[in-house]
């Protein structure tokens, strides 16, 4: 039972007539009432996003979308470019005190982060990776630099299904880096629903093109002193081979590009997935069995 602090065991009893039963335990998970956390799956979907733009300002919060519910995995990605790192503030909650007065309780939604920088810019690229719970609050919120040349972009994508047990202690399992591209080979992924970011500074950049197979493209824009920034991210089930060619439809001076793991169901019989036309990654008897 949620005590509105802590989890707690309920042994709770229904009385009827003169006998008595231990009661149904229910979780209410933000939406519905449930009799249990959500069943993992291999690849657990991804169910609503939000992304915005921020510029000179200290702190970068970016709201989770409508529907967040108890035992969802939260990706916070916060792309900035200025002199310091992004790091992640502690979000402050109101609450009725029992007098009735409001008192303000902080506490950060983030359960870690995790940063990559291209040099030799100043473009920065952090991820955070956690369960929400209701004392996590709907939003998250990013510390920046606040001078005037600092720019940040922030995404929060929303999965169900996951399995919270194997969250992975570093959520960014792999980048790279390129400039002055319109094309980047992908790395290869690693198992479970496999969430790809890419981040260009660019000037002429309008869109990208995800290879075959890639499902709930993102897009969000921002300036970034005299350039643009483009943060896109897509998702593909984990391969141990890349999974194609990202294509630009400009050339760009830099580029990034984040793997990022949002874990599932263990496959029980310990083979990989079937994947249409990878020549690499599916191919029958070697890497792939029908059953």
């Amino acid at each position: 039972m949620w005590d509105g602090r802590v989890w707690r065991d309920g042994r709770l009893k229904v009385v009827e007539h003169q006998d008595q039963e231990r009661a149904e335990l229910r979780i209410f998970d933000g939406s519905q009432w449930r009799q249990a956390r959500p069943a993992p799956v291999e690849f657990p979907p991804v169910v609503g996003s939000t992304a915005a733009s921020f510029t000179a300002t200290d702190t970068a919060t970016l709201a989770l979308p409508a529907g967040v519910r108890l035992g969802d995995v939260v990706v916070s990605v916060c792309a900035s470019y200025g002199d310091a790192e992004p790091t992640s503030e502690g979000a402050r909650v109101r609450r009725a005190a029992p007098s009735g007065a409001s008192v303000e309780t902080e506490f950060d939604p983030l359960r870690a982060g995790y940063a990559m920088t291209l040099d030799p810019t100043k473009l920065h690229l952090r991820v955070s990776m956690f369960e929400w719970t209701p004392d996590k609050g709907r939003a998250v919120t990013w510390r920046v630099s606040g001078t005037q040349d600092t720019n940040a972009v922030v995404m929060n994508l929303v999965y169900r299904h996951a399995d919270t047990t194997r969250m992975p202690s570093d959520p960014l399992v792999d980048y790279t880096t390129a400039m002055g591209v319109d094309r980047h080979q992908l790395q290869a992924g690693t198992d479970h629903q496999s969430l790809y970011v890419a981040v260009a500074l660019s000037r002429e950049l309008t869109g990208v093109r995800w290879p075959a197979g890639f499902t709930h493209p993102i897009d969000a824009f921002g300036a970034f002193g005299g350039l643009q920034v483009h943060m896109v991210a897509a998702h593909t089930v984990g391969a141990p081979s890349s999974p194609g060619v990202l294509q630009l439809d400009a050339t760009v001076p830099e580029l990034g590009v984040a793997l990022i793991t949002v874990p599932g169901r263990a496959n029980a019989d310990g083979h990989g997935v079937w994947i249409l036309g990878d020549s690499a990654a599916s191919t029958l008897g070697t890497t792939t069995y029908l059953e």
